[in-house]
């Protein structure tokens, strides 16, 4: 009796574990979806969806219109794929770099080439040429929100007293992400991301410029799970912008998920 009573306890603590590890198992990954829409609410736009897959060092985009992209961070990979046409490019973050620079520097030597005038023009329309009170702060403000189930704290940046934008960063949430993401791997992708962004400011603009790095500052403090873009002269946002977390949950991904479907083609990724 006693070696059955121990056999039985053996076999129902296995069990258990086995249960443990199988729950484990099916908690792996997340799922993200966000909505956004021109505008600075929902009710004033036409309102797009996103939803973003995590887990083991891959994220999946796919896009309202279903056109998706995969970024592998243990290859430093993306792929852009367009699943109508049955076709995707491929490239490394260091390339897409490289390519982003060669059109830069394109752009900026046929700039060289406008008119005082057409300049100044290009330039007021930037916000690069507004008079005092121009700084540009960002601040946390008292208040905090709960979104999608996550507690958020409140930021706002401003330039000259007016609001150029809010956001709701969620320090939790990013932990979350974090366990399906190692931490230096996602940091340097989104270093690389801010860096072509910074590419895209052709004329130098300070404002822009530290509008970004206020940005990468709050993007280090948590998830950004809704945000609140004004319409401002800094990013030429002319209508604003809304964006928000829905919904967060967890569930174990097949790997297909985070795979190219076989046919596709393949196509070229130089400029």
């Amino acid at each position: 009796m006693v070696t059955t009573a121990r056999r039985l306890s053996f076999f129902t603590v296995l069990t258990l574990c086995s249960f443990v590890f199988i729950s484990s198992q099916a908690l792996a990954g997340l799922v993200i979806e966000r909505i956004h829409t021109q505008g600075t609410s929902p009710s004033k736009g036409k309102i797009s969806k996103m939803i973003t897959y995590y887990q083991d060092n891959k994220v999946k985009t796919v896009s309202s219109n279903g056109d998706y992209t995969i970024v592998d961070l243990e290859k430093g990979t993306m792929a852009i794929v367009n699943p109508k046409k049955k076709q995707y490019s491929l490239t490394t973050l260091d390339a897409m770099l490289g390519q982003m620079q060669a059109g830069m520097d394109k752009l900026k030597a046929h700039l060289k080439g406008i008119s005082p005038e057409q300049r100044a023009m290009i330039e007021k329309m930037m916000g690069m040429n507004q008079p005092g009170g121009t700084s540009i702060n960002l601040k946390k403000l008292g208040d905090s929100q709960v979104i999608a189930g996550y507690p958020a704290h409140h930021y706002v940046i401003t330039q000259g007293g007016k609001k150029v934008a809010e956001y709701w960063v969620s320090e939790k949430l990013r932990n979350q992400m974090l366990r399906e993401m190692d931490k230096d791997k996602i940091e340097k992708f989104e270093k690389a991301m801010s860096k072509i962004s910074s590419q895209m400011n052709v004329f130098g603009n300070s404002n822009l410029t530290k509008l970004m790095e206020l940005e990468q500052k709050l993007q280090k403090k948590g998830e950004i799970v809704k945000q609140i873009q004004y319409p401002n002269n800094v990013n030429m946002n002319r209508q604003g912008s809304y964006q928000e977390v829905t919904s967060v949950r967890e569930q174990s991904l097949n790997p297909t998920v985070f795979e190219i479907p076989r046919g596709f083609k393949k196509m070229n990724t130089r400029p």
